[in-house]
This record gives C-alpha cells, sequence and structure tokens, in this order.
C-alpha cells in the first residue's frame, strides 16, 4: 500500500516491514515499537532459524507479536507503507520488486544519490509502476558525508573544498566471522587482502561516490573525476576481538581514500580509518572510538566533529544509522513517487521523540 498521496494531516500510526534483523535492523525494530507514530507490520530475515521467532526477541526488547519470515512474498503481499531495507549487501532486484508492490523504500545500503543512468531507471521505474518512493539514508552515506556538509555550508561565503573524516573502533562490533573477515577483510594476510579485496570495497566505492556527488550536486557544481586508495595496516601482536582472533601481521587497520576532482583539483575528499586495535605498524592520526568531522575550507573555514556522549547506547554508530532510517520513513511515505534524495526531502528529525513528561 503506497501512501504517497496519504494525507499529511493523517494520525494513524504508518505501517513498516523491517527488511533483514542484523546490526541495524535490531535497532530499529526497537525504535519502531516505542514509537507511537509507527506500527511494525512484519520482519523479513534471512536465515531460517530465526523464522518464526517474534521481532521483540530477535532485537532484544519485550515481545512484539510479529513472528519473523523468510517468505519474501509473504511481506511483499502483505498490508505495509514502507519497508526499512537493511541487508548486508543490497539487491536491487530485491529493491524494486518491493518498490513494485507499492511499498515505499528506506535503506542504509547506499543509494544516496543515484547517479547511474540504467540503475536510476530501473529503480524510478519500479516507484512509477507501485506509486512508492526510495530513499537512501544511514550515517555515512546518509548523514555525515553528505547531509551534514550541505549543512555546514551554509555558513560559507566561498568553498574552497569540502573534507570529511571517519574514524572508528571496531573492535566491539559485529561477532559475525563472515563480516569481519569476508566483507571487510580484517584478519586477512596483507597479501590476499591486496589480492582479493573484501566484497565490500566495491560496495563502499560506489556508495561514497554518490554522497559526493549529493555535495555536489547541493553546492552547484558537478565532478569529473574519482580517485581511490586503500591501505593496510597490520598487528603487531595477536588481538582479541569479538569475532575471533587477528593474528600477528594480519589486518588490523584499514584507510580508505577517496577523492572527488574538478579538473585537476581535489574539490570534495573522504577519509576513512578503521581500526580493529592501536597495535598496528601504522602510524596514523586519529584515535578516536567514533568520530565524524566536516571540514570545509573557504571563506570562512569551517571545522563540526560528530562524536558520541555518555548515554545509555553502547553502540552508537549503529543507532545513529538505525535511527536516520527510522526517522526518514514518514516524509519519505510523505513524498512523491520516485527515488527521494535528502536534497528532495524536509529536514529528517526526531519528531515525536522529545518526552512531553518526565519518566
Amino acid at each position: 500500500m503506497a501512501t504517497n498521496t496519504m494525507d499529511k494531516k493523517s494520525s494513524r500510526p504508518l505501517r513498516i516491514v523491517q527488511w533483514a534483523t542484523g546490526s541495524i535492523g535490531r535497532y530499529a525494530i526497537g525504535a519502531i515499537a516505542e514509537d507511537p507514530a509507527l506500527e511494525l507490520a512484519g520482519v523479513w530475515v534471512h536465515s531460517a532459524t530465526k523464522h518464526g521467532i517474534d521481532a521483540g526477541t530477535l532485537a532484544g526488547v519485550e515481545k512484539l507479536g510479529v513472528a519473523a519470515t523468510t517468505d519474501a512474498d509473504e511481506i511483499l503481499n502483505g498490508d505495509a507503507d514502507c519497508v526499512l531495507y537493511a541487508p548486508l549487501l543490497s539487491d536491487v532486484d530485491e529493491i524494486c520488486r518491493i518498490l513494485e508492490s507499492g511499498k515505499n523504500v528506506v535503506t542504509p545500503t547506499g543509494f544516496s544519490f543515484v547517479k547511474d543512468p540504467s540503475l536510476a531507471a530501473r529503480i524510478d521505474a519500479a516507484c512509477r509502476k507501485g506509486e512508492s518512493s526510495f530513499h537512501g539514508s544511514g550515517i555515512h552515506p546518509g548523514f555525515a558525508g553528505d547531509r551534514l556538509p550541505l549543512v555546514v555550508s551554509a555558513l560559507c561565503r566561498r568553498i574552497d573544498k569540502v573534507t570529511v573524516t571517519e574514524v572508528c573502533d571496531l573492535s566491539q562490533g559485529s561477532e559475525s566471522p563472515e563480516m569481519v573477515i569476508d566483507q571487510l577483510g580484517f584478519g586477512m594476510s596483507a597479501e590476499d587482502a591486496s589480492a582479493s579485496p573484501p566484497a565490500l570495497m566495491e560496495v563502499m566505492s560506489t556508495i561514497f561516490y554518490e554522497s559526493m556527488d549529493m555535495i555536489a550536486a547541493g553546492l552547484g557544481f558537478e565532478l569529473d573525476g574519482y580517485e581511490h586508495r586503500h591501505e593496510f595496516a597490520l598487528a603487531t601482536r595477536d588481538v582479541e576481538i569479538h569475532a575471533g582472533m587477528i593474528k600477528k601481521d594480519h589486518v588490523a587497520g584499514q584507510h580508505f581514500e577517496y577523492i572527488g576532482k574538478v579538473g585537476d583539483r581535489r574539490a570534495i575528499e573522504f577519509q576513512t580509518y578503521w581500526k580493529m586495535t592501536r597495535d598496528i605498524d601504522r602510524d596514523w592520526p586519529y584515535d578516536a572510538p567514533l568520530e565524524y568531522t566536516v571540514e570545509v575550507e573557504g571563506d570562512p573555514s569551517v571545522r563540526c566533529t560528530l562524536s558520541p556522549i555518555d548515554s545509555e547506547t553502547t553502540e552508537p554508530g549503529l543507532v545513529w544509522t538505525a535511527m536516520n532510517c527510522v526517522n526518514a520513513l514518514r516524509p519519505v511515505c510523505l513524498a512523491e513517487p520516485g527515488i527521494r534524495t535528502s536534497l528532495d526531502l524536509p529536514i529528517v528529525r526526531a519528531e515525536g521523540r522529545f518526552p512531553v513528561s518526565p519518566n
């Protein structure tokens, strides 16, 4: 049921499907359940071991009376306004099927600014068929590397360059060897990592270039070239992490550099530093557990840093990713059919999440 034509004053809860229940999906389920303006309408899971389990159990909250299913057709044929699509890797065929079924889609898997003509046409056609909207969200991409730089740019009268730096300690993250080693490449030998780059690396290039393109479009210019550099740091000792053991002289840190150019000029830079330990063989200048820094060089130059402070949340980066998606659900449902970027939507905000009375 596409809701793009719904009355903006409608008070009925939006019916939301959570697609995949990894780290992001679990936090999203909890956030949907606690919001009276949202109703969990279904949960799709990849693993047969999760089929039939209550969504609340999967999310680590009280039971919600919604059983997870591996049957995609059950979800596609069901009554829902929007799907929060959060698998580890996206499947465009899957996304288009959801959109064609009349359900809007919000996803943290990229797609913040789709420029590839064939891909854009394919997704847009699915949106038109289902009268649905599609939006790429998340933290980076989705906020720190595209929307936040544009907000910061409003303070400048001239802009020479935009740099976004991500620093992340991943040691306490995923317990899945498939995620940490197969997808991200940690724990591999330097030779294996260089010879067979992890699966996620190609995806990262695509989604980061999309974010750069959105910054450029928001500032009124186009990039005409891109560069990418990737280097590994090796552990100087054996390191125990949630997903297992990283042996000495195996990959324990990674640095990604993405550059968007106008002619020979480096107009936009993304610098990403991921570490599993401080005990690595590179003297990288960043050591924060989690931090995003946006620097807009120009007149005047501006620096904005996004980092977590003390709270109940132990995994702020995952919560940021999930909440930027959850808080985008209503704006996307109200949007006109088609691909909708942050340039198209109103400011996504945590509407209704300020307690009117103290606990």
